[in-house]
């Protein structure tokens, strides 16, 4: 499970890069260095902007949403959500126990309704045939591939909740669960 989750972690991050990288092209490409070699070089404006690098725009959403979505599985698998526990570290324990199943199902809830509607809006898009502006790029694929992230986080955050339910379920108080990471830092 934590394996599948960092493997589509490692294709946001890519996304990620991608988008950064893109944007530091644009910079370079808006800078004073570069409008004087524009001048100087008119066949450099042709050969850079030739390629179309107008529709670099194109190219931010949808590796923006490939970037967040790729996140959500290694959030759900290594338990990272934000949550509020200092209100119940006094309680007892099963009721805890309890409210941490709570939060898992409502999280989990979540995101299915989430991956339901990006499953719908992702099947308007492929049936409608929508493009990007200016390459005219289909949308759908970002969006399939979102909705895939978010399928997978669901189904991760099933395991962490029936997991969470048998916590519950104990007949005594279950070992204190490993922290997050963003906890030990």
């Amino acid at each position: 499970m934590l394996k599948l989750a960092n493997a589509i972690a490692v294709i946001g991050l890519t996304a990620l890069l991608a988008v950064t990288g893109l944007v530091l092209f644009e910079v370079v490409l808006r800078s004073d260095a570069m409008l004087v070699l524009r001048g100087a070089w008119p066949w450099l404006d042709d050969a850079i902007f030739g390629l179309g690098v107008d529709g670099i725009s194109d190219l931010y959403a949808p590796l923006g949403i490939v970037a967040v979505a790729a996140c959500f599985p290694a959030m759900m698998s290594t338990r990272s959500a934000i949550t509020v526990r200092f209100v119940t570290q006094t309680l007892p324990w099963r009721l805890r126990e309890g409210f941490e199943a709570l939060g898992a199902l409502c999280l989990m809830t979540m995101f299915a309704l989430m991956g339901w509607w990006v499953t719908g809006y992702t099947l308007d898009l492929w049936r409608s045939g929508e493009t990007t502006w200016l390459m005219e790029l289909p949308r759908w694929h970002a969006w399939a591939v979102a909705c895939f992230c978010l399928w997978v986080a669901v189904g991760i955050q099933a395991v962490v909740s029936l997991k969470q339910i048998l916590r519950v379920c104990a007949s005594c108080e279950p070992e204190p669960l490993p922290q997050p990471i963003s906890d030990l830092e």
